[in-house]
């Protein structure tokens, strides 16, 4: 998972969700979403698109 966390975070990444997960085993998209926001609160979009960053005020 932890993998899957760092290309999604990767801002030079421009690879599916899909295919990020499946090179990491997930076959099943909606298992790795299900996967991923268990272990990190968050959908993997969310993720990626930044909303995992402190917000700075």
């Amino acid at each position: 998972m932890e993998q899957c966390r760092r290309d999604l975070a990767d801002p030079r990444s421009i690879r599916p969700i899909s295919a990020i997960a499946a090179r990491w085993g997930f076959t099943d998209a909606a298992h790795f979403n299900r996967k991923f926001r268990s272990a990190y609160g968050m959908s993997p979009s969310d993720y990626r698109n930044g909303r995992h960053a402190p917000s700075v005020n």
